[in-house]
């Protein structure tokens, strides 16, 4: 038992392993035992750390904090995140709302024949629209 004990500490301290998971996985043992173990082992003062609430992972109180300065990364947006969509989709719903008023137009125009021609026309202009919209929407390059 003191070889287990020995090995957990060993995971914990140099190994730096959290969780709790790999720890059962690596020393072959039931989780809870490893909860167990890691719980006697905080309680002694071998290990200065705590469980989290649900018992998956174990972290140390006196984690190193890097050396290493701190650098503020550039936010750099990839070419094809830089497509502005508010074109395509402004003329793909101009088009629909032409394609909706020219068939209404069309279906209330009864015998009038000067009006139905215009609310088929203003209905093919309106589909016509929101093609160009959806296409331009379509032209978005995709990472390769």
């Amino acid at each position: 038992m003191t070889d287990l004990r020995e090995r957990l500490v060993h995971l914990v301290t140099a190994d730096d392993l959290s969780s709790v998971q790999m720890m059962s996985s690596k020393l072959g043992i039931p989780e809870e035992e490893v909860r167990i173990i890691l719980t006697e082992l905080t309680q002694e003062g071998t290990l200065n750390g705590y469980l989290t609430e649900d018992g998956k992972r174990y972290f140390k109180h006196d984690a190193k904090v890097s050396e290493a300065p701190v650098i503020q990364g550039r936010e750099d947006v990839p070419d094809f995140m830089k497509f502005d969509t508010r074109p395509g989709k402004i003329a793909a719903l101009f088009g629909m709302v032409v394609a909706v008023i020219g068939a209404y137009g069309l279906m209330t125009s009864g015998d009038n024949l000067q009006m139905e021609n215009f609310g088929a026309v203003l209905t093919l202009i309106g589909v016509t629209v929101t093609m160009a919209g959806f296409y331009y929407l379509s032209m978005r390059k995709t990472p390769s």
